[in-house]
């Protein structure tokens, strides 16, 4: 297992709100109040890794950084 530390961001001013990465990850990912996504645990375990990946990837305008 990787000792990187993560750091998950989402940049509000490109985020739509798909919520893609809240299906992926909802203990990691939420919608706020102003419908758009939020990060829930900024710095989650090295094991979250693949699904980090997985949702920036995922997210149309590359919102989610980590």
């Amino acid at each position: 297992m990787s000792s990187t530390e993560l750091h998950v961001n989402i940049d509000k001013l490109i985020c739509q709100g798909t919520g893609y990465c809240v299906r992926l990850e909802p203990e990691i990912f939420g919608i706020g109040s102003d419908d758009l996504g939020e990060v829930l645990i900024e710095r989650p375990d090295a094991e979250y890794a693949d699904v980090l990946e997985e949702a920036a990837v995922l997210c149309p305008t590359r919102a989610i950084t980590y």
